[in-house]
This record gives C-alpha cells, sequence and structure tokens, in this order.
C-alpha cells in the first residue's frame, strides 16, 4: 500500500509546506539511500501511488454550514464557558473570535490529507513519468490521472481555505499555494490568488482532457477516469460562475455516465436496540454507479441540527431512512440529549456500514451543474428536469411528483434547486461549497440561522467565518501563508 512504500521516502514533501527540508529534489525525494535507486521508474512503480485508499473528514464543513454538531460535548456548558474552543467558536460562528480559531487549530486534517495526496501521488508522477520506462499509453494515462488528481484536491481546498470565487476581485483575492511538480520544496511556497488557482485547476484538467487517455469506466472507484476530468472542469467553471461552460462540462461527463443509484432500493431491514424490524439506507462503499470518484467517510455519532432536518424534502429516503439513534430507539431515548444536552428533535447519525462519499464526485453533482446552469438562462423546465433526473431516485414513490413543468419563477426554481442539493450533499463537504458559492449570487445568497438551546446564532453571506483558518503547522512554517481571513 501506498503509506508503507513512502515510508521509505521523505513523508513532509507538500504537507507543512514550506518547512526547509534536507531534500534538494523531487529525485531525492523519491530515492532509497543505501541502495539509490530510484522507487519509481517504471511505468508499473508509478502507478503503485495510485493504488491508495481515500477517506477525508468533512467535519468543519458540514458543521460551519450549520448542518451537523459534530462534538459529543454537553454543548450548552460548551457555550457558555468563558473559555472559548475551536468547536465553541464555530458552532456560535462568532467572527470576533476568529483569531482564536485561528491559534487553536494546531493543525487540519483536511489541509494535510489534500497536499499529502498532491505530494505524495500526483507530483511524485508527474516528475517522473517522462522518464520512466514502460508503455507510452500508460504513461500518458498516468499523467492523465496525476493531473486530475492534482486539480480536483486543490479545488477542495481552496474552497475551505479561500473567499469563493467573484469574478470582480478574485484576481487580487488571496487563495492557497498551487504546488506543482517544479515546486522547489526546500523553498517557502506563496499564495496564488483565487483566479490563479481556479486557472491552474482549468490548465490541469484540460491537459487530462487532451491527452484523451484517461479510461472509462476508471480502474476502480478511488482512481480518476475521464469522467472525472470532465466533472473537476465542471466544478471549477461553476465557481467561477461562468455557468454554460460549466453545464457543458457536466453534460461531457454525463454522456460517460448518467447513473443515478436508485436510495429507494438500497434499504435493508434490521432489528433495533428494541427488538423491532425496521427499514435502514444502506449505501454500499465502492458499489454505487454514481459515484465517479470516491472517498470514504462515517457517519457515526454526529447530530443532525433541527435546521438540517427542516430542509429535506417530504418523502426523502435520507430523511425518513437514515440509520440514526432516532430509527434505533424510536423516539423513546434522544443520544443528543443525553450525551450533548440538546433538547428538541435532533437526530444523531448511527452509520458505521455506508459509505457516503464524502469528499468525491458524483453523477448527482453533475445534474445539480446542468440545473443551475438552466436556471441562469431562464429555462426552468429544463432546469427541473435535471433536479428530477436525482428526485425520482431519493424520494419515495408513493409521495413523487415530477418538477418538470410546475415551476415559472426564479425563485421558486431557486427553492427547488436548493432542496435537492441539501438532501444530496447534506453527508459531504458539498452543502458548505455550494452555500459558500452563492453567497456570491443574488437571488441565492441567505443569512444562515441555527438554534441551540434556545439560542440563535448567524452567520451571513460575507461573514469571514466561511473562510477557515490555515493550521498553525503550516502557517509557523511558511512566512507566505498568512490568514486569508484578514484580507476580505
Amino acid at each position: 500500500m501506498i503509506r508503507r512504500l513512502m515510508k521509505t521516502k521523505t513523508l513532509l514533501y507538500g504537507s507543512l509546506l514550506g518547512c526547509a527540508m534536507a531534500i534538494t529534489s523531487c529525485s531525492d525525494f523519491t530515492e532509497v539511500q543505501p541502495k539509490g535507486k530510484n522507487l519509481l521508474s517504471t511505468t508499473t512503480e508509478l502507478e503503485m501511488l495510485l493504488n491508495n485508499e481515500f477517506s477525508m473528514t468533512t467535519f468543519d464543513m458540514d458543521g460551519m454550514c450549520g448542518d451537523k454538531i459534530n462534538s459529543l460535548q454537553h454543548i450548552p456548558t460548551m457555550l457558555a464557558n468563558p473559555t472559548p474552543t475551536r468547536a465553541s467558536i464555530m458552532l456560535s460562528w462568532d467572527e470576533s473570535k476568529q483569531d482564536k480559531m485561528a491559534e487553536l487549530t494546531s493543525s487540519d486534517t483536511e489541509y494535510t490529507t489534500c497536499y499529502e495526496i498532491i505530494g505524495r501521488i500526483a507530483n511524485p508522477i508527474l516528475s517522473h513519468v517522462g522518464s520512466a520506462s514502460g508503455d507510452e499509453q500508460v504513461k500518458k494515462q498516468l499523467r492523465a490521472e496525476a493531473l486530475v488528481f492534482r486539480a480536483y484536491f486543490h479545488y477542495l481546498l481552496v474552497n475551505k481555505f479561500a473567499k469563493a470565487y467573484n469574478p470582480a476581485t478574485a484576481a487580487e483575492d488571496p487563495g492557497i499555494p498551487y504546488v506543482t511538480e517544479e515546486q522547489d520544496i526546500t523553498q517557502p511556497t506563496v499564495k496564488e490568488t483565487v483566479q490563479g488557482v481556479y486557472d491552474h485547476i482549468l490548465t490541469d484538467v484540460q491537459e487530462a482532457i487532451d491527452l484523451n487517455a484517461l479510461p472509462y469506466p476508471a480502474v476502480n472507484r478511488m482512481r480518476m477516469s475521464e469522467a472525472c476530468a470532465h466533472a473537476v472542469k465542471a466544478l471549477a467553471l461553476l465557481s467561477m460562475q461562468r455557468f454554460e461552460e460549466a453545464k457543458q462540462a457536466a453534460e461531457d461527463a454525463l454522456a460517460l455516465n448518467g447513473t443515478v443509484d436508485n436510495y429507494n432500493n438500497m434499504l435493508t431491514t434490521k432489528t433495533n436496540s428494541l427488538q423491532h424490524p425496521i427499514q435502514v439506507l444502506l449505501r454500499p462503499r465502492m458499489e454505487c454507479a454514481e459515484d465517479l470518484f470516491y472517498v470514504h467517510n462515517f457517519e457515526f455519532y454526529r447530530a443532525i441540527s433541527l435546521e438540517a432536518l427542516a430542509r429535506f424534502e417530504e418523502g426523502h429516503v435520507v430523511h425518513d431512512h437514515m440509520d440514526t439513534d432516532f430509527l434505533e430507539y424510536e423516539g423513546t431515548y434522544s443520544m443528543a440529549e443525553s450525551m450533548m444536552g440538546l433538547s428538541g428533535d435532533y437526530w444523531v447519525t448511527f452509520d458505521l456500514s455506508s459509505g457516503w462519499n464524502s469528499t468525491g464526485l458524483k453523477t448527482t453533482h453533475m445534474y445539480l451543474i446542468v440545473a443551475e446552469a438552466e436556471i441562469q438562462a431562464g429555462h426552468y423546465d429544463e432546469a427541473m428536469k435535471a433536479l428530477d433526473a436525482i428526485r425520482v431516485n431519493r424520494i419515495n414513490p408513493d409521495v413523487y411528483a415530477p418538477l418538470e413543468g410546475t415551476v415559472t419563477t426564479e425563485a421558486d426554481a431557486i427553492a427547488h434547486l436548493k432542496q435537492t442539493s441539501h438532501g444530496e450533499n447534506i453527508y459531504s463537504c458539498y452543502n458548505f461549497i455550494n452555500r459558500k458559492r452563492w453567497n456570491q449570487l443574488d437571488g441565492y445568497k441567505e443569512t444562515l440561522t441555527r438554534d441551540i438551546a434556545g439560542t440563535v446564532y448567524t452567520l451571513t453571506p460575507d461573514s469571514p467565518m466561511w473562510i477557515f483558518p490555515f493550521p498553525q503547522n503550516a502557517v509557523n512554517n511558511n512566512p507566505n501563508l498568512t490568514q486569508n481571513y484578514k484580507e476580505l
């Protein structure tokens, strides 16, 4: 596996950006010193880097956007404590304490994971594939996959740590380092602007597409395919508000795979704590055809906020059949109340069996992009048709009704888009990414609220809380890595 392989190499490439290292080149990085033999000299050896199992949490992003409460502490006590914690600052959306939140962010799982994938997988392949021995078509495929990996994980990073793309200011807004194989890893990296990051993303995915070597289907669902390249391109163009181009890229991805798995057919019967049979949704790991690229995450012991539950469409299978304490105890016992001090109808997730693709790519993301682009163009029937492609596979057939042909106003179209997007993305990073992006758009932006123990907290569209602080273990080693939330 990749982690065992990389133990023989320097482990910090791309993670603590800007650290002074005793390594002078990518060649040294991939060298096993006693024998001096480069491990990445053949396509077979390079492909080993891609044999990785990807897993990443979404606790920060789905917590910040108001969907989840990700702490098992007694929440009212934590919020009342005069000494703030990182969790209490996020729960209260207290932007006046964001400097304290930055101070308390000693490390960041998503930051480290994304840059490690870029630095340990994508860039070593891109550095060595040209000189590696092996079939030329395989070399093209490996290069293309690595480019898509690099583009996608930078996309996740810029959406967490920088301002959402605004065409009027993106050329000046501070972004993140875009780390390529040409980066001198003995030197501190420098932040690109938000526009610069997205330009790099588009350049990488377009080269991957133009190489015409990406497989479809992928080698497995944790490898990049031709559809993934078009999907990443579509996501980037959507963020840049280039809606028509985003729609075309999304349709290119859907032309390769337009499958939406029917969650109504994924119900399984289990016995709950009261010895009663209940039907719960089991989304099988690595088996859903709609997963273009899969990243694993558990949904367990996380409280779903009251506001998030209210955003679901009636009859949504993810609402009605998600394995939670509500189903486990049939409402007779509340884990949120007993463990977290949260009165009311909070549900706590209880699913250790499903694979929710928390930070991966899905065909449903593409249908949502098509829908949003059609709304921007005033084509409401076409937009609702795209939403129906998701909804028919998510809503109980007894209550499902098509939206196509029923919507005549932009406000109603946006409301349906947001509702469908919420149900689709609640167990992923994408509700955060979309709500943050929508804050740039008239008709979409909204002030979020949440009621915790009788206190109502608000998050405005222009709050700096939408920009997470870089972790201290990166900032302390790179003087160029200044905090973006301070530069709004």
